[in-house]
């Protein structure tokens, strides 16, 4: 026990509950489907992946097992944000603040997912697209199981810094390089396509975090 130690102070308590929250959803998640979980954690064979769960019924976010994974990312995201907000002049330490990132971050990207999908098809052209958004949302489903983990290791082991901070470069660039495959296989298939996935990179896909920062994490500084 001498290698971990409590890293929050005491009015962070709160942050082990979260943990052990997302660790319960992992655990359903591998209830659900444990073969499918397993699937999605092999870096090495997600193609096995896609082409077992890519039919309509995976398509819908609202399945159990997406839903689970969106809980999964939303609550890793905020998490990641109040771990790296210690390096901020102003750093998080309440549950409110938690609790209030984690509310507005999944209202804005439910809205962005059901405001995304209903421009796509009165545009007639999001059966040619979604399966890229599902590709883009498993493989950051994916990198938020990793990251949990290397989350709790920050905040509770004795680890060097720079050993979780190498592998968490290590692992946002993997994910920044899935990200760019996913689109640049879109851009393979459907070339003349390209106005549509400029729109939904520049429009949807990244004014969201803007709108994230503008309402949840700038007031933080005033």
């Amino acid at each position: 026990m001498e290698d971990w130690i409590y890293k929050p102070d005491l009015q962070s308590d709160w942050m082990s509950l979260i943990f052990l929250l997302n660790l319960l959803i992992i655990l359903i998640l591998y209830k659900l489907d444990q073969n499918r979980l397993k699937s999605l954690i092999n870096i090495f064979k997600l193609r096995i992946y896609f082409g077992k769960h890519s039919h309509e019924k995976e398509l819908n976010y609202f399945s159990y097992f997406n839903l689970c994974c969106f809980i999964l990312l939303v609550s890793t995201l905020t998490l990641t944000y109040f771990s790296f907000s210690t390096y901020s002049p102003i750093p998080l330490y309440y549950s409110f603040e938690y609790y209030y990132l984690l509310l507005g971050l999944s209202f804005i990207l439910i809205v962005r997912y059901l405001f995304t999908k209903f421009i796509f098809n009165q545009l007639g052209i999001f059966n040619k697209i979604k399966l890229t958004f599902y590709r883009s949302f498993t493989f950051t489903s994916q990198t938020s199981i990793f990251l949990i983990g290397l989350i709790f290791l920050w905040n509770y082991s004795s680890l060097p810094l720079i050993l979780i901070e190498s592998v968490l470069f290590i692992l946002a660039l993997y994910w920044i390089i899935s990200q760019f495959n996913v689109y640049l296989l879109f851009l393979k298939l459907r070339p003349k396509d390209i106005v549509y996935l400029i729109l939904y990179l520049c429009t949807f896909k990244l004014a969201p975090w803007i709108w994230i920062y503008l309402f949840f994490l700038e007031q933080n500084y005033n």
